[in-house]
């Protein structure tokens, strides 16, 4: 499949301004991203691109600035490409190896994640599933029913069933990470895994021990108080998706609602907040 790569020269070329054209450009088709020096390469296939939703989504940027130019690229080996530019094996809390079914060198650990990433997020790359992947490592999961909501690759997922949960439910807007964690429930060997698309509102009377949300930080909010619902008292909420200096913010909108602050973890600037219900 051929694919148009647009690069873009980001100004200041800072993680918060990347990853808010991430966010951006994930809304319009574009599929794969790269970090450049300058800013970012993003992608998208020749029958998904068009001139003019690029020019109107990219001009309705305007608290940084920007600068972009297009290249034609013919379908090209994209594991490989994946393996030598961005996704390396990666080690969480010395006992956890994330890796994809194409790495040939990895190191060995008490537990393996294999995540073929494709279009989804979530490879453990990223400070939010970095730093939620250490803080899942900490619980206690066995027979424990879980919900991970904006799933991306099915990562927390698969970790959680790897550890012993009972019931776990996956959930996530874009079709793509949908299709994407259902290859890799079936990769890591843990198909009782139920993935649904959609958002917090396709859940109706089910309760959860453990839920995750890692997505940006107006949602996580606009969410908090049907994940209050849905948490069992005495249960754990981990949300991520945010930076340290959005937690004063995030956790008053918790703790208004009932939520229980136990601990912060920071990786990269961003942070993962854990309440108790």
């Amino acid at each position: 499949m051929n694919y148009i790569e647009i690069n873009v020269i980001v100004s200041p070329n800072t993680e918060e301004n990347r990853d808010k054209l991430i966010a951006i450009l994930s809304a319009v088709g574009y599929d794969s991203f790269m970090e450049t020096d300058e800013g970012l390469s993003a992608y998208v296939t020749e029958n998904q691109y068009d001139i003019d939703i690029l020019k109107s989504t990219l001009s309705d940027i305007t608290d940084f600035n920007l600068s972009y130019a297009e290249h034609y690229i013919e379908d090209q080996n994209w594991n490989e490409i994946w393996e030598q530019n961005y996704f390396k094996p990666v080690i969480i809390a010395d006992k956890l190896v994330i890796r994809a079914s194409f790495h040939k060198d990895y190191p060995i650990a008490e537990q393996e994640i294999i995540i073929d990433p494709k279009t989804a997020f979530g490879t453990g790359y990223h400070g939010t599933t970095y730093a939620l992947m250490e803080e899942i490592l900490t619980l206690d999961l066995v027979g424990k029913r879980v919900l991970d909501m904006g799933t991306g690759t099915g990562i927390l997922a698969i970790l959680s069933k790897k550890n012993g949960s009972n019931f776990t439910l996956a959930v996530d807007n874009d079709p793509k990470s949908v299709s994407n964690s259902i290859e890799n429930i079936t990769l890591n060997n843990t198909p009782d895994i139920i993935v649904k698309e959609g958002t917090t509102l396709i859940l109706t009377n089910e309760m959860f021990d453990v839920i995750y949300e890692n997505i940006w930080k107006n949602i996580v909010i606009a969410d908090l108080p049907i994940l209050y619902r849905h948490l069992e008292t005495g249960g754990v909420l981990l949300t991520s998706g945010f930076y340290e200096h959005d937690i004063p913010e995030v956790r008053s909108a918790a703790e208004q609602l009932g939520f229980i602050f136990q601990n912060v973890r920071i990786r990269d600037g961003w942070a993962v907040l854990k309440f108790s219900k």
